[in-house]
């Protein structure tokens, strides 16, 4: 149960310092933005029909289940192996 719980925990932190360097990379993106309207002004169609912000991945809500649970699962694994090595290193 405590390893279940700690693998959990594992992924939980996982996948919110994944969405947090998404949001920092972001926001370092769109801080550091210079338009570069003078080359662009040539292309004034393209300016005014053309606009995009962002993208839109397609995504099914079950991909983040199965992520959630598989790093859940390398969490169990990792977090098992480092308990055995260091009981190991207590016993020499």
């Amino acid at each position: 149960m405590k390893l279940l719980l700690r693998s959990v925990i594992f992924s939980l932190l996982v996948h919110v310092i994944y969405i947090a360097g998404i949001l920092i990379h972001g926001w370092y993106l769109t801080i550091n933005y210079v338009p570069d309207i003078i080359n662009e002004y040539e292309n004034v169609t393209y300016l005014q029909n053309e606009v995009a912000f962002g993208y839109v991945i397609d995504i099914e809500p079950i991909y983040f289940v199965i992520s959630f649970l598989l790093v859940a699962l390398l969490g169990a694994v990792l977090i098992d192996l480092f308990n055995r090595i260091r009981l190991r290193k207590r016993c020499i």
